[in-house]
């Protein structure tokens, strides 16, 4: 007896993935015919480049950006950051307009907003944990006395003990929303200021494990999809709390390195497209006891990024 008929539609995500898989494979196909020295060169990070492209950022931004008005203490926090992991010094007068920028973002009753005078109907500043976490990270980044001197340290404390909800969680905001993302926020900032204390890690532990997905990865908050970025979050909060083995970590590890994608690059979902963010989010340093080696092809995500997300 024959069996129902086979659907031959593909979904719109199985046409998306071989669009994806397509391009892939037609800038990988440039690597086959080449000598190893120009192999070498293809695969090359341009450094200078990214450079001259971050400090044009710093000093000025093209108007399409105007979409993250919202976001500019992320801006600075991305540009800078990835200048010091290029290993390239600050000026100092920039450093100084950056320092002065982000004081502009700072609320006096603690916290940052995503920039000088953005609140809802006054000019003052709303301040949000995710800013505060890029505004802090940013200081930190730089380094100098008037960097770290500008952050108002204890009414930061008390800006994050506002937000943190009886349920052990943080919210985002006055009023916003609880998610893991808040919790790693408020526990990294606390943390890496000296400030973290019994207060602030109370239950934060056991509303992470809630959002521990039957996947292994963990979502935003409880019942919903696990997500790279959301991952990282959980897993550091509970790193920094000292309390990762309350996780199921061998399921964690599973789900993580699975969302390698034959294209080389990381997805932040099961059957999500391949994305260069969640090469940042998804890449876990963990080494197996027997060899030694990366869960993952270290090799095949280098060779995306360096092909697939570096524009000229």
């Amino acid at each position: 007896m024959e069996g129902p008929p086979r659907l031959s539609r593909l979904t719109v995500t199985q046409n998306e993935q071989a669009k994806v898989e397509d391009k892939v494979s037609d800038i990988y196909r440039v690597l086959v015919n080449v000598s190893p020295r120009a192999r070498s060169l293809i695969l090359e990070l341009w450094r200078d480049k990214h450079v001259e492209f971050l400090m044009r950022g710093l000093r000025m931004l093209a108007p399409s950006y105007h979409v993250l008005d919202a976001n500019r203490p992320w801006l600075c926090y991305w540009m800078l950051h990835s200048i010091a992991l290029l290993g390239e010094s600050f000026d100092p007068r920039l450093e100084e307009d950056v320092v002065d920028f982000l004081s502009r973002c700072q609320d006096p009753n603690g916290g940052y907003g995503g920039g000088p005078g953005q609140a809802s109907f006054v000019l003052i500043i709303m301040p949000h944990l995710a800013t505060t976490y890029a505004a802090v990270n940013s200081l930190i980044t730089l380094g100098s006395e008037k960097a770290l001197t500008s952050i108002n340290r204890e009414k930061l404390r008390l800006f994050l003990l506002r937000m943190k909800d009886s349920s052990g969680a943080f919210r985002m905001h006055d009023a916003g929303e609880m998610d893991v993302r808040a919790s790693y926020t408020a526990i990294s900032v606390a943390s890496i200021l000296n400030i973290l204390d019994s207060e602030m890690v109370k239950n934060i532990g056991t509303f992470i494990i809630s959002c521990q997905t039957y996947e292994g990865g963990i979502a935003g908050e409880p019942n919903s999809e696990a997500h790279g970025g959301y991952t990282f979050c959980g897993l550091a909060t509970m790193i920094l709390i000292g309390e990762a083995d309350r996780l199921d970590l061998p399921s964690l590890i599973d789900w993580a390195v699975f969302r390698q994608g034959v294209e080389g690059g990381l997805q932040g979902r099961t059957n999500k497209l391949v994305d260069g963010c969640y090469s940042f989010w998804q890449v876990i340093f963990s080494h197996t006891p027997s060899e030694g080696g990366p869960l993952f092809d270290s090799s095949a995500l280098q060779q995306y990024i360096l092909l697939c997300s570096q524009v000229l």
